[in-house]
């Protein structure tokens, strides 16, 4: 990258759409750097519109039997437009605008300068939220413009679309069956987005970011179906499945995008009102580089989950795991010339995979601490990797306005395939250390402000012939006006 000098500051705009709270969402800390903007703009977000749509179509219900009727009696004699009080009923609408800055300084180890990255945003978005008896929905979307400009000697200030979206759908068919149906997107030129946005204990369809590339465009959907059946009061047996994917743009490394898909069946039973515990199996297919590098990880997993008190809870997996892979690599490789001819390198080996997490929580503090071990995707850049990953989370509400959070994640990622990136050399890792630190304040029911300092730090061996250090941190100020309503009367 070429630094170049020049400073430019405008209004921004961040609008986070509500995160998809794990199956443990009761615990409201959730893991690692993810935590930070959840108690800020985004919970706003999501309890103002379920909220609103709750209340609002409450209060319209119970205005009808003391206030104004309908003046008609018979169907035959209703306007048509009456249809619509089928189709809002119990439906809340909120509609949001939100401006900031984030300054951030680029840094790169063994080099002797860094920059200055300012970016400003302005986003606007609308969410809506149904609940009806059998039957939960949740759709929201935000986009805005942002503009970046760059202290680097060389660069150019440059432009970009920002968007967010989710969905979340909740459906009780049957007396037995329960469908349940996620999706998320992000697109974003905000360094720490991907970290701001994603919550939830990481799973192999559901991955917390784990690789940074300064001044690249990054774009991650992440989808998931889940089918529940309830076999009886103590038994159920559920099948999942999924996808996601991750790409860089603007960059050398869009070569390297990633994409994983998922199916899995497991069973449960609950032993008491405090212990749980089942099995099942899962099977992940992972694709690097658009087919250089392809994986395919069976797993059979045990887990167990254990309420220690009413404000603590314990949760834990364990179990084999069977990975064989198929990568391209190159034949000929000559120092100064490059490398020519390609041939498929297959591998397969044996491995454990084990996790837990611990929660506690009370009236205005809640902590979560998470590890795992297991293999997965690597960013996109490593191929398959072999990854431990530690992540903690703390919030506290200060005060009836003002609440604060925390989070950090250590990734420690090591390449098991022979695919190497942009063919760099083998033993590639990728260390990263994830931390930040949010103060939000609710000025008034509609008003919210928040204020955030994060940091990533890098230690990577896969595209330099020696391994380097990159970092980034940043502080990050928002203001965000929304206004909520029920549609349904």
């Amino acid at each position: 990258m070429k630094p170049q000098l020049g400073l430019s500051l405008v209004v921004l705009a961040v609008l986070a759409v509500p995160p998809a709270w794990s199956q443990t969402a009761s615990d409201p800390a959730q893991s690692g750097s993810t935590d930070q903007s959840q108690s800020g703009s985004t919970d706003q977000s999501q309890s103002g519109s379920t909220d609103q749509s709750q209340n609002g179509s409450t209060d319209q219900s119970q205005q009808s039997s003391t206030g104004p009727q309908v003046a008609y009696t018979h169907p035959e004699q209703l306007p048509p437009l009456t249809l619509l009080n089928e189709v809002t009923a119990n439906t809340g609408i909120r509609l949001s605008m939100s401006t900031g800055l984030l300054t951030t300084y680029q840094s790169y180890g063994g080099s002797s300068g860094g920059y200055w990255q300012n970016l400003g945003m302005i986003t606007g978005g609308v969410h809506i939220t149904q609940i009806r008896p059998t039957l939960f929905w949740d759709v929201g979307y935000t986009g805005g413009f942002s503009l970046s400009a760059l202290t680097a000697r060389g660069a150019r200030n440059y432009s970009s679309l920002n968007q967010n979206g989710a969905a979340n759908i909740l459906w009780q068919f049957s007396r037995r069956w329960q469908l349940a149906v996620r999706d998320g997107y992000v697109y974003s030129n905000d360094p720490f987005e991907p970290y701001l946005t994603i919550d939830g204990v990481p799973t192999f369809n559901n991955p917390n970011p784990v690789v940074y590339l300064p001044q690249a465009v990054t774009e991650a959907n992440v989808g998931s179906v889940n089918l529940t059946y309830q076999m009886g009061g103590h038994d159920s047996l559920s099948f999942t499945g999924g996808e996601s994917f991750q790409r860089y743009i603007n960059t050398s490394f869009s070569a390297n995008n990633s994409f994983t898909y998922s199916v899995g069946s497991y069973y449960q039973h609950s032993f008491s009102a405090r212990l749980s515990a089942g099995g099942g199996y899962s099977f992940t297919a992972l694709d690097y580089g658009h087919g250089l590098a392809r994986s395919g990880i069976e797993g059979m997993i045990g887990f167990a989950n254990y309420q220690l008190s009413p404000t603590m809870y314990v949760t834990a997996f364990a179990g084999p795991e069977y990975t064989a892979s198929k990568d391209i690599v190159p034949t000929f490789c000559f120092p100064g010339y490059g490398c020519f001819g390609y041939h498929a390198v297959h591998q397969a080996q044996w491995d454990v995979a084990e996790g837990g997490t611990f929660g506690w929580s009370k009236t205005r503090n809640a902590v979560r601490v998470g590890f795992r071990h297991q293999n997965s995707d690597g960013g996109g850049l490593l191929g398959t990797v072999r990854l431990y990953q530690l992540t903690a989370g703390y919030r506290r509400a200060l005060t009836q306005h003002w609440n604060f959070s925390a989070g950090v994640s250590y990734n420690d990622s090591a390449s098991i395939s022979q695919f190497h990136g942009l063919g760099a050399h083998a033993n590639e890792f990728l260390k990263t250390v994830q931390g930040t630190v949010n103060f939000g304040r609710n000025i008034s029911q509609s008003w919210n402000a928040t204020m955030y300092y994060a940091v990533i730090h890098e230690r990577q061996n896969y595209f330099t012939p020696q391994p380097t250090t990159l970092g980034t941190n940043g502080v990050g100020i928002t203001l965000r006006y929304s206004w909520g309503h029920s549609l349904g009367r």
